[in-house]
């Protein structure tokens, strides 16, 4: 397999030029402050499991004991404005040595908020992230199948009321902080207001006051306010990682940058040679890499890999998951190239 061998891919691509910024709303590229969710988590247990469960009972005693029960935790986030009988959907992971959450199903399982107080019930069956199976001597693995989730598991108890409008004013979070974008963003608000309410704070918070006569107070004002339009200096990109599952999301217009990095016994470097003559050929482990202009090429015997001029994430992804390299190591090689400057995008995990 070609990511297990000695081998150097190398890459000789221009650097795009990054995509001109287009109008967005104001709440496609900023948040309210007060309104981001929190985490809540209770520890609970799964029953009805194949003999995949925990190998101890839990402490106490209190549920069955053997391989058909887990202890989970689990977890939530909650936003505020949220009311009593609102549905979210939550995380279950196993704590002791369950081999599999497949098939079980969660028993109502308190979550906490950090007040210690309780805001929701979870419940509900369990759809695992991967699977195990096994017999006396082996076992295939398949994902992540000690983690799973539940759609809609969890039911608000509590109200979660908003903090808005604290002293009078309420504020505008950038996802990406910028100077520019954040006087622009304070722009388009007053226009959209038809007042000089909103001002930035700094390169991430626009604040804006929200008069006594306005109609429908703070929330009438945030409704107009967040579909302003206006031009954000550079486009917002985003790379959606998950980790448990492997899947990997990215603009297929993400272009890369000039770079080296090395992760095992793979090695892949990017960089700008936009004047080649003749293509260069190189050996390492007995196989054979080609280099012709603004392209790259893998050789081993009816296999090839080619990463076009103008390469992108998506360019770099595809060559990687047809070099044989696995998905777990896509996502630590995409984590490494982003941390290096490759690329000028958000990673998201989830």
């Amino acid at each position: 397999m070609i990511a297990r061998a000695s081998v150097t891919l190398l890459a000789s691509l221009l650097l795009a030029v990054p995509a001109m910024a287009q109008q967005v709303r104001v709440k496609d590229i900023a948040s309210i402050g007060g309104m981001a969710e929190a985490g809540f988590s209770g520890f609970g247990m799964v029953v009805g499991l194949a003999g995949t469960g925990d190998s101890r009972p839990a402490p106490g005693g209190a549920f069955p004991s053997g391989r058909n029960t887990a202890m989970v935790m689990v977890t939530a986030r909650l936003a505020p404005g949220l009311r009593a009988g609102s549905r979210v959907d939550v995380t279950v992971s196993a704590t002791g040595d369950a081999r599999s959450l497949a098939g079980g199903t969660l028993v109502p399982t308190a979550l906490e908020g950090g007040d210690r107080r309780v805001y929701a019930v979870a419940e509900g069956p369990v759809a695992a992230a991967g699977s195990w199976a096994g017999g006396a001597s082996a076992s295939v693995t398949r994902g992540s199948p000690t983690t799973g989730t539940i759609p809609g598991g969890a039911t608000i108890e509590r109200d979660l009321p908003p903090a808005l409008g604290a002293e009078g004013e309420v504020r505008f979070l950038l996802r990406r902080p910028d100077f520019t974008t954040a006087r622009r963003l304070a722009e388009a608000i007053n226009s959209a207001l038809g007042r000089k309410l909103a001002r930035p704070l700094d390169n991430a918070a626009v604040a804006v006051a929200v008069p006594p006569d306005y109609p429908d107070g703070a929330v009438g004002l945030i409704a107009t306010a967040e579909n302003a339009v206006l031009t954000p200096d550079r486009a917002s990109r985003n790379v959606v990682i998950d980790s448990r599952t492997g899947a990997v999301v990215a603009g297929l217009d993400i272009p890369l940058a000039p770079l080296a990095i090395s992760h095992g016994d793979l090695t892949i470097r990017v960089r700008e040679t936009p004047q080649v003559s003749q293509p260069a050929p190189f050996s390492s482990g007995g196989k054979t890499v080609v280099v012709p202009r603004s392209s790259v090429e893998i050789d081993e015997a009816d296999h090839s890999v080619t990463i076009p001029p103008g390469g992108t994430v998506g360019d770099l992804l595809n060559a990687l998951s047809k070099a044989g390299m696995s998905a777990l190591d896509r996502i630590a090689v995409l984590q490494a190239v982003r941390a290096a400057g490759g690329f000028d995008a958000e990673l998201v995990s989830r």
